[in-house]
């Protein structure tokens, strides 16, 4: 079946058209709005140790989907409720002695605050992640979901996705805009610009030193 994108401007065009002007278009449509706008504030942030249950109820009692799990007041991995459903009940684990960091995603991925939203849509695309930490001076501030975008603009996901698609063989600059924060598979500390290099995700002390 032949796709056409409908942008927001109401015109469609064939997606064989829109390689050409992607990244103009999406700076000119998303400009000035950035991701601390409309991020949800005031995320959930708790120790790695909690179980599961206990973490189930926090999600519960906040009425958020999304966890990030701190070790030493570091982000180093992030829980979301979906999480709950594929790792714990799917695989018949128990509530109360699985431990929320045997079951978060790790590296996290994280985007800066004044990054433009479509910048960030671009990344949670190519990263095919739905919840996106933001983070502003080395601390989680909010948390970016599909469903702010769409909000926003419902075109815009989907738009990202072609992106995505028609980009995967390239050349991405989208590592310019996020973070990887965790723990250098070299040396071992801590780091909020994990750069990736031959299968490892190095700090960038250890990078240069292999330069």
């Amino acid at each position: 079946m032949e796709l056409y994108v409908k942008l927001f401007t109401g015109v469609i065009f064939h997606k064989k058209f829109l390689r050409f002007d992607f990244d103009a278009y999406m700076a000119m449509a998303m400009d000035g709005i950035k991701v601390e706008e409309v991020m949800s504030k005031n995320p959930l942030v708790v120790s790695g140790e909690l179980s599961v249950r206990e973490g189930s109820k926090l999600l519960k009692k906040r009425g958020v989907s999304t966890i990030i799990i701190e070790e030493e007041e570091k982000p180093i991995g992030i829980v979301t409720d979906r999480d709950l459903v594929t790792k714990v009940l799917a695989e018949n684990m128990d509530p109360d002695k699985t431990k929320l960091r045997d079951i978060m995603s790790n590296p996290i991925v994280m985007i800066p605050h004044n990054e433009n939203v479509a910048d960030a849509a671009r990344v949670m695309s190519r990263r095919k992640i739905r919840k996106l930490p933001v983070v502003k001076d080395g601390k989680i501030i909010g948390i970016l979901s599909e469903n702010d975008i769409v909000k926003i603009s419902p075109d815009l996901i989907a738009l990202t996705r072609e992106y995505s698609v028609m980009y995967s063989n390239g050349i991405s600059n989208d590592t310019e805009m996020e973070y990887i924060a965790g723990k250098c598979e070299m040396c071992g500390q801590y780091s909020l610009r994990l750069i990736p290099h031959e299968g490892m995700l190095i700090c960038p002390e250890c990078y240069d030193s292999l330069r």
